[in-house]
């Protein structure tokens, strides 16, 4: 695979984000949270490979240990909570397809906020 340049990746969590939208006005309350994690996973992504950190494919726990020591601790790019964010969404993430547990509305609707607040402040900084 072709490595894709930053805004191209950024473009796939925005799809994500649609997504994210459209399964939280429908009460997808499990896809939401899919679909939210997946849009912080791709926005990270497109951040990293903005900095010189291109990979073309990335473990979880690998992404967002790199996004978080590189981006948030050593580069001060992004502010710390965004790296409880990815933590937060892979667990909310991981309980929607793999539990029986329904996220709740106040925990999908946090998430979207965060994916929004995250997709934002990385297109900032992309378009800098």
């Amino acid at each position: 695979m072709a490595h894709l340049n930053p805004k191209e990746i950024l473009a796939r969590a925005k799809e994500f984000l649609q997504g994210t939208e459209y399964a939280v006005q429908n009460q997808y309350f499990n896809v939401c949270a899919i679909c939210s994690y997946a849009t912080l996973f791709w926005a990270a992504r497109a951040a990293l490979a903005y900095e010189g950190f291109d990979r073309p494919t990335w473990e979880h726990h690998e992404l967002r240990s790199k996004f978080t020591e590189e981006l948030i601790k050593i580069r001060t790019r992004y502010p710390k909570n965004f790296g409880t964010w990815l933590v937060d969404a892979f667990a909310l993430r991981n309980a929607a397809q793999y539990q029986l547990r329904r996220p709740k509305t106040k925990e999908v609707r946090r998430m979207v906020y965060h994916a929004k607040e995250f997709i934002k402040k990385i297109e900032e900084v992309l378009n800098k």
